[in-house]
């Protein structure tokens, strides 16, 4: 029986043998797609080193010690399995092989990667359960080897084998040896839009140096969204990439600091992508079904280090599905949320004749806050196109302040207290006029944030006019509900779910029908589509038939990653601050988990050990208080409230910007 096969000896079918990965590498080198030249350690190999050790008997006691309710015991098993494997000394024909293809590969480093004979199915998938050692060099190549056999058995490999119910079955594990990309540039691709599922799209992740960056969450890249037919570049979004993982001078890895203007700079030119997605496509071409790809570049070419069945894909062939995503969450009132959405459409249109196409605010019920939806593509297109209308014609820019002055005429007396809002009637009113007045202001500071790239003259003219209100910018907004519940105090409970045509009814005299319509609004929550209203447990279904879904949120995810905030590392027990009402319920030493911050958090921040928020960015009160505090601080998560849960121990790595649960807290 032989010990390894070179790519040229493997293909589609020898999974059980070279494993999925394997298999995948030499299956497209005899298809003419450019693989970097290697071998593979077929799983027999590894199955005979057991034997020979005498550890499989052993093996599977331990594993029947395993119950995925206590993770301990699948902690335990795992830990005492690989002790075994890598004490256990590798037969001398084997070491010898190894060796033997490894010289004949005539380079100086390679990647060791793990391949299960499991992996990589239609439903399924071990990516990321085992592990992989790049820039190996022949000093540790053994013992490389040795560690990809004994990852078959680290706790998540385990976890996913019990998980999966392949307990049961004979799983054993390859190694492929091969060359390594001195990466330049590298990334991941998807022959089909895996967010989307449009199956004429295809969706290409880039970064700068090594590819495992990337894989492992540690840098946002580049993505480029690429038309199969006709082929063209539809969107690009280019990240800041401050750092990238290299081969250090010696083997191994290293972060290297990357400076502008190169940070900044878009990482493949349209060129490349086009020339990437042709080979792309000649991979999901070969195979017939879409693939999970990664890829490296060097020396003015692409090369593929993996192919994958996409795992994540509907059965049947998915329509072209807009996805909304949440942008931020505050303590506004429908009354509010009615506000932004009509300056999204009337007001945005008025200044730059265009109009929102889908936005989304969800008021929960009985709450004290909302949430806000986009379509992030098209928020980003409607900045672009509004910008470059400011900047190329000047009346707008001068019609947007005049506007904005007037407005602020009418608001002026309020804000200042020199005036009271008398009857709901003219509570409507005032709602229009601060719909007016945010009309102007939010194309500017909430849609054009990169003031950089607006024309000078007019930022400097719009910033003149709004120190006027800035100090009463807040004081504008809660007007709105402190006046209903002062003129209709018997209705306080329906506060944040009124609109101004409820107001209007309510002051004429509301018949009991309406009231109960009210109530049962307040009761449920409700959402505003684009510009319907629509009770909340009816929202989904609305969602399907205009062909939206909410961007998904992995609740069970033991891992968060944000940018940092301020450096440090903290352990601790979460406490998840939703309300500024809620403040005072964090305990010394808590871990404050929050969607943003802002001085009524404070003292929760003092008592606090680290920071972590949902929202916000360097330059966010989040930020800039920890690094007053010198606390740990983890900013920009997008999900940290929706996945840690009030007790749950977690670990906040600021340096690297990652927050880890340790424990779950216990459910009641």
């Amino acid at each position: 029986m032989p010990l390894s096969k070179p790519f040229s000896g493997v293909g589609k079918n020898d999974a059980a043998t070279a494993g999925g990965k394997g298999a995948s590498l030499g299956e497209m080198a005899q298809a003419g797609i450019p693989v970097p030249p290697g071998f593979v350690i077929l799983s027999g190999t590894f199955d005979t080193f057991l034997q020979g050790a005498g550890l499989v008997a052993e093996m599977e006691s331990i594993l029947q010690t395993v119950n995925l309710k206590e993770m301990g015991t699948v902690e335990r098993a795992s830990e005492r399995i690989q002790a075994r494997i890598l004490g256990a000394e590798m037969p001398t024909d084997i070491a010898q092989e190894v060796e033997r293809e490894f010289k004949k590969l005539s380079v100086q480093y390679v990647a060791i990667r793990s391949s299960a004979t499991a992996e990589d199915s239609a439903s399924a998938a071990w990516a990321g359960q085992l592990d992989t050692y790049l820039n190996t060099t022949e000093e540790v190549l053994l013992k490389n080897v040795q560690k990809c056999w004994a990852s078959l058995f680290t706790s998540r490999a385990i976890f996913y084998r019990f998980e999966k119910g392949l307990q049961a079955e004979h799983i054993s594990v390859a190694v492929v040896v091969q060359a390594m990309v001195n990466s330049e540039t590298s990334g991941i691709a998807f022959s089909v839009h895996p967010v989307t599922e449009d199956r004429n799209q295809l969706i290409i992740e880039a970064g700068y140096g090594l590819g495992e960056a990337i894989v492992s969450g540690q840098v946002t890249p580049d993505s480029y969204v690429v038309s199969k037919e006709p082929r063209k570049i539809i969107e690009t979004t280019v990240n800041t990439q401050n750092r990238a993982l290299y081969r250090a001078e010696h083997g191994g890895n290293e972060w290297k600091e990357i400076s502008e203007p190169q940070a900044s700079a878009q990482v493949l030119t349209s060129e490349q992508i086009l020339e990437l997605s042709d080979l792309i496509l000649k991979i999901e071409n070969h195979y017939g079904f879409p693939c999970d790809i990664e890829w490296a570049y060097e020396n003015g070419k692409f090369y593929i280090t993996q192919s994958r069945p996409i795992t994540t894909l509907s059965d049947t062939k998915a329509q072209s599905i807009v996805v909304l995503s949440k942008i931020l969450e505050r303590e506004y009132s429908l009354l509010y949320f009615q506000l932004w959405n009509t300056c999204d459409r009337d007001g945005l249109k008025l200044f730059t004749n265009q109009s929102i196409k889908h936005n989304l605010f969800i008021v929960p019920p009985r709450g004290q806050g909302g949430s806000v939806w986009y379509e992030e593509k098209e928020l980003a297109q409607l900045e672009k196109d509004a910008l470059s209308m400011l900047n190329n014609d000047p009346k707008i820019g001068q019609h947007m302040i005049d506007h904005f002055e007037k407005c602020w005429e009418m608001l002026e007396p309020y804000a200042k207290d020199q005036k009271t809002i008398q009857s709901g009637t003219e509570l409507v009113e005032y709602h229009k006029t601060l719909t007016s007045y945010w009309s102007a202001m939010n194309t500017v500071y909430f849609r054009l944030p990169n003031h950089a790239d607006i024309d000078k003259e007019f930022f400097d003219g719009m910033n003149r006019v709004r120190e006027k209100t800035q100090e009463y910018t807040d004081k504008t907004a809660n007007m709105l509900t402190e006046s209903f519940e002062r003129l209709f105090p018997q209705y306080v409970h329906l506060s944040h779910h009124v609109l101004t045509e409820d107001i209007l009814a309510l002051e004429k005299g509301a018949s009991p029908d309406f009231l109960a319509a009210l109530e049962k609004r307040a009761q449920e929550g409700c959402a505003l589509l684009d510009e319907t209203l629509i009770p909340l447990p009816e929202l989904n279904e609305n969602l399907r038939s205009k062909g939206l879904r909410l961007e998904s949120v992995d609740t069970n995810a033991s891992e968060i990653k944000g940018s940092t905030g301020y450096k440090g590392y903290a352990k601790g027990k979460v406490r998840v601050i939703t309300r500024k009402a809620d403040v005072s319920l964090l305990q010394e030493g808590e871990i404050l988990v929050s969607v943003i911050t802002d001085p009524d958090y404070v003292p929760a921040m003092q008592k606090a050990v680290a920071v972590v928020t949902d929202e916000g960015g360097i330059m966010s009160h989040a930020a800039i208080v920890a690094r007053e505090m010198k606390k740990p601080c983890v900013i920009g998560t997008k999900t940290a409230t929706q996945i840690l849960k009030d007790g749950d121990e977690i670990e906040v790595d600021a340096d690297a910007g990652y927050v880890r649960i340790i424990q779950k807290a216990a459910l009641n």
